[in-house]
Parts: structure tokens; C-alpha cells; sequence
């Protein structure tokens, strides 16, 4: 392995692979009492549609990736948390829509067996059309009960307003219809296209020998077989740039209703190392302007422009780019209109050096502190690393950020696709 050592922040990971492609990072925190282990498949809902390296496309039910995890955590054969749970041992699993990941945590002093047992239970899917037809089922009223939660709903249904054809429309979960298209062989068939060692990455964070866990990770994996890997990327439709929907109307029994803006943002740059540092650039100028850091923030609330539980949020991918904001309000044309005119503003206004550096240092300290929970190492490592950076490099993108990027940023961004989604009980379907 390849031992890394930062001097800024006194921090050593190793890195290395195995003859079968696995990639594996072993953080080594020598005065912790905790390790973290976490086995992750860059592959997530968004990843429904795929393309080969002949132009061949393959298409999926939507949640296929959710409905995988699923079968592999809930294994015919075992009960994977009893057996972790024997071992001294938290498990659990997540898909996203760019990932899919499985991890344990523990103060054991050994975690050789249950290191071993997460590479297992991952590498290996043993299913039954029975408990495929059983599934459907558990993860059905697990899509209903985010369904009937207003708060989740609202931004569902933003993000089906907003596109036309993009994969960000559907549910991580799927929905009903395509969790009952799903079949085993469609499982069977995405398990080995995606969970090829090659795909993999195996992220440790321990005070224990990182030479022996790579040892011990090495000789797991020599005793498998697997079959070819094809390299596959994700394959989006072509997007048009207006939205899909202007308006949308849901029907909930809520008291008052909840209203979301979302605006489609065009993608200006497939470079990571750009999407990374613009996506930072309009986070800290919205939190600049639509939090307590803004003087008039507090006034707003006062005179009713906003709620308390007014929120906001933005992504920048390679493949979508977007910005949602949300509010519990029975004026949602007062909403929309308040948010545009403050939009405009900062335009016109941009941020100033204070409140950049105040976030910078701010955001800074956040991803710093990532260095102080094992889980939060691992889970941020995996992501850097599947984008090619590392938390080092990240930390360097957020510090070069200026008063310039961001004027040159937002002062160019066409804010006039948008979608207004209100649920309330008189909505009209």
C-alpha cells in the first residue's frame, strides 16, 4: 500500500488495490478507540439507464439500485445484523442517487472477522423469485409512507416538474409500478455489472495495523472468483432546457400548504473540479443572503415573507443542475415573487468579501471536522474518491474561492426556468 501523510492536518491514509481491482484506503487513527468500514458501488438511482463501451444501452426498472440493496442486506441464507450484531458490531446500508453503500462500526479491538463479513455478504447474491415477490412488498409501503410525508413529497415533486425525461424525476425507491416490474434476473443481471470489484471501493477508518487489514482484505478476496468487468457509465436522455411542468398541484390532507420553487440551472462545465467549486460558489451565496447571516433575515420571518421552516438547497452535477427553495405558506404567488426579487438582488449586489471569507472558513472547519468521526471519514472519502479528489483537495477548492468566482458565476446564471409546486387540500390534480 501506498502510505499518504498530510503535514497540514497530520493525517495518514494508505492506499492500494487488489489483484482483482478492489480499491481499498485504510485511514490510520492511532489514538482512536472506534473503526468504521465502509464498502461503496458508485451507483445509485440515476443509474437506471447504462451504456457500454460499444454504445449499447441498458435500461432498468427505476429503484433498481435501492431494490438491490435490499436483497443483499436482507440475505435469504442469514441475518446479516445478527451476525454483525454477534460481533460487537453497528450495520447498516443506504443507496443515494449516486451510491449504494454497506458499513459497520466498532470498538472492537479485532475486526477481522466482520471486515471479512461485510466483503462477504456484499460479494455474494444468492436470491429466490420468492423472496424477490416478498420484497416488493416492504419496499412498496416504504415509497407510500414517503409519499404521504408532505415535506418529502414537496421536492419529489419539484424535481418532477423541473425534467423532462432525467432519471432525478423518479423516486430513489422507484415507484410502484417498477418495483412490481422488477424481476430477479434484472437484479441478478445489474449485481454483476455493477458490483465487480473493479467498481468497488473499500473505505477503513481504525487505530488498528492498516498492513495487516490489507493483508487481510487481500487473502479475501483471492479466495473469489469473478467474472469479466465491463466498464458501463451512466446514460441520460438529452434534456431540454425549459422545464418540464411551470406548475404542479398535489392533494394532501396538510393544514397549510407547502410550496417549493425549483429552478433548472444549465450545466456550463463537465470538469469536476469546476461542477465542485461552482456548486460551492452558489451554496455560499445563498447562505450568505437566505440565512441568519443576512440583517434582513429576521425581518422577513417578522412580516410573513417567509416561515421559520423556510429552507433552500442547491446541487451541480454533470449531469443536472438545479436550485429548490420551500416553504410552509397559503400565499404561494407572494413566495415565488419574494424569492425572484431577492434572487435579482443579489445580482445585482453579489457577495461581499466578509460574509465569503465568514462561510469559507465556516465550510472549511465543517469538512475538517470530518477528520474527527471514523463514519464521517469514510463515507466523505468514498465520495471525494469516486470523483477523483480527496478530502485534501477539496478543502483547497473551498479556500480558492473568491469574490470573483462568484460574481462571474451567478452574474451569468439564467434563473427563468422554473417550476412552482404547492400541496395542499384543495389543489387540483
Amino acid at each position: 500500500m501506498i502510505k499518504h501523510f498530510n503535514e497540514d492536518f497530520e493525517e495518514t491514509y494508505y492506499e492500494g488495490s487488489c489483484d482483482n481491482g478492489l480499491r481499498v484506503v485504510i485511514w490510520h487513527k492511532k489514538d482512536y478507540h472506534t473503526s468504521s468500514c465502509l464498502l461503496g458501488v458508485p451507483y445509485g438511482s440515476l443509474d437506471l439507464n447504462q451504456q457500454d463501451d460499444k454504445g449499447n444501452i441498458i435500461r432498468m426498472p427505476s429503484g433498481i439500485a435501492h431494490f438491490l440493496e435490499h436483497k443483499l442486506f436482507e440475505s435469504d441464507h442469514s441475518d446479516v445484523m445478527e451476525e454483525f450484531s454477534k460481533l460487537g458490531c453497528n450495520v447498516n446500508a443506504f443507496t443515494s442517487y449516486e451510491e449504494t453503500c454497506y458499513y459497520f462500526d466498532t470498538s472492537a479491538q479485532n475486526i477481522d472477522k466482520p471486515l471479512e463479513l461485510l466483503l462477504d455478504f456484499v460479494q455474494s447474491l444468492n436470491i429466490t423469485d420468492a423472496s424477490v415477490e416478498k420484497e416488493k412488498g416492504i419496499i412498496d409501503q416504504e415509497l407510500q409512507m414517503y409519499l404521504q410525508m408532505p415535506d418529502s413529497r414537496v421536492v419529489f415533486e419539484t424535481f418532477k416538474a423541473l425534467y423532462h425525461k432525467h432519471p432525478l424525476r423518479n423516486d430513489i425507491g422507484g415507484s410502484h409500478d417498477s418495483v412490481y416490474a422488477t424481476n430477479r434476473k434484472q437484479l441478478e443481471d445489474c449485481y454483476h455489472m455493477n458490483y465487480h470489484p473493479q467498481n468497488m471501493y473499500l473505505i477503513i477508518a481504525t487505530p488498528l495495523d492498516p498492513k495487516h487489514l490489507f493483508n487481510v482484505i487481500n487473502e479475501n478476496q483471492k479466495r473469489k472468483q469473478f467474472g469479466k468487468f465491463i466498464s458501463l457509465k451512466r446514460y441520460i436522455e438529452k434534456e431540454e432546457e425549459n422545464v418540464f411542468k411551470t406548475n404542479a398541484h398535489v392533494q394532501m390532507d396538510i393544514e397549510i400548504p407547502r410550496v417549493a420553487l425549483g429552478i433548472k440551472l444549465k450545466i456550463n462545465d463537465d470538469d469536476i473540479n469546476k461542477l465542485i467549486k461552482d456548486e460551492w460558489i452558489l451554496r455560499m451565496m445563498l447562505e450568505a443572503h437566505f440565512s441568519s447571516m443576512n440583517k434582513d433575515f429576521q425581518k422577513w420571518i417578522d412580516e410573513k415573507k417567509i416561515s421559520p421552516l423556510f429552507y433552500y438547497d442547491n446541487e451541480n452535477a454533470k449531469d443536472h443542475s438545479l436550485m429548490i427553495f420551500v416553504d410552509e405558506t397559503k400565499d404561494a404567488e407572494g413566495f415565488v415573487k419574494f424569492i425572484n426579487q431577492q434572487l435579482l438582488f443579489l445580482k445585482e449586489n453579489n457577495i461581499n468579501k466578509k460574509s465569503l471569507d465568514q462561510l469559507k472558513n465556516r465550510y472549511y472547519g465543517s469538512v475538517m471536522r470530518t477528520f474527527n468521526k471514523v463514519e464521517n471519514i469514510t463515507i466523505q472519502h468514498f465520495r471525494n474518491m469516486k470523483n477523483g479528489l480527496t478530502i485534501f483537495a477539496l478543502l483547497k477548492i473551498i479556500e480558492s474561492i473568491s469574490v470573483e468566482d462568484c460574481y462571474n458565476l451567478y452574474h451569468n446564471l439564467n434563473i427563468d426556468n422554473q417550476s412552482l409546486v404547492i400541496i395542499d387540500k384543495n389543489s387540483e390534480n
